[in-house]
């Protein structure tokens, strides 16, 4: 099944972008106790929806595509599909490559270090060209590298105080920023997740030539009829 395209003045909304339409009221965090042990929750919580991975999980909609794409954040259940089905996270199809590995794009001024832990779902060559010309923070600075195997780590959110249940400041980062919490670490039950996190390895990092080289690569693929590696 194809995965519709939305365009916002002339430029394609990446797949995990959040719509002004998606937001929903922000229900009040409680003390709750249940199966996992005691953590934070909401009243009226659907363990089934609003908890995974012992995380209580923020609340969005779904309806891309309505109202305006907001691009400085990212909806939190289409992160969760491409990360757990590995998906583009540009244009929302497969980005497994035929050899099995996965292109990774992150917003940073050093390379993608093997282990290292991300929220960012995998990217097609071209989609990835595509979003380091649209998007600022891109253009500034990233780094790219082809991975092996991308696995489940944890979650990407707002961890809590177990006493106060106030949300805590990520430690030596900005106040807004998201703290990764390993599925293991007994916070996940004080976090309020927003993004699925894995942990990259096999990591071989790619300059941009590199990316310009595999985007025509796959071009020519396509042109010969092979596998088509992104939607037009």
């Amino acid at each position: 099944m194809l995965t519709q395209q939305h365009y916002w003045n002339g430029v394609r909304v990446p797949y995990i972008t959040a719509w002004t339409s998606e937001s929903v009221p922000v229900p009040a965090i409680i003390r709750r106790i249940g199966r996992g042990g005691e953590g934070i929750g909401y009243a009226d919580e659907e363990p089934l929806i609003d908890r995974r991975h012992e995380a209580l999980w923020v609340r969005t909609g779904l309806a891309p595509g309505r109202g305006r794409p907001d691009f400085a954040r990212i909806n939190s259940l289409r992160q969760k599909r491409t990360m757990r089905f590995c998906l583009c996270q540009v244009c929302g199809h497969e980005a497994s490559r035929a050899d099995g590995r996965t292109l990774h794009l992150l917003g940073a001024a050093t390379p993608i270090g093997e282990g290292e832990t991300t929220a960012a779902p995998p990217v097609h060559p071209r989609c990835a060209l595509e979003a380091i010309q649209n998007c600022p923070r891109l253009r500034r600075h990233h780094a790219a590298a082809l991975v092996e195997r991308s696995a489940l780590w944890g979650v990407a959110g707002i961890v809590h105080d177990a006493v106060t249940l106030a949300p805590l400041p990520a430690p030596g980062a900005h106040p807004y920023d998201l703290v990764h919490v390993h599925v293991a670490d007994p916070r996940i039950r004080w976090t309020l997740a927003n993004f699925t996190v894995h942990r990259l390895e096999g990591v071989t990092a790619l300059s941009l030539l590199d990316l310009v080289a595999m985007a025509k690569e796959d071009l020519q693929l396509e042109a010969a009829g092979g596998p088509a590696m992104t939607a037009t």
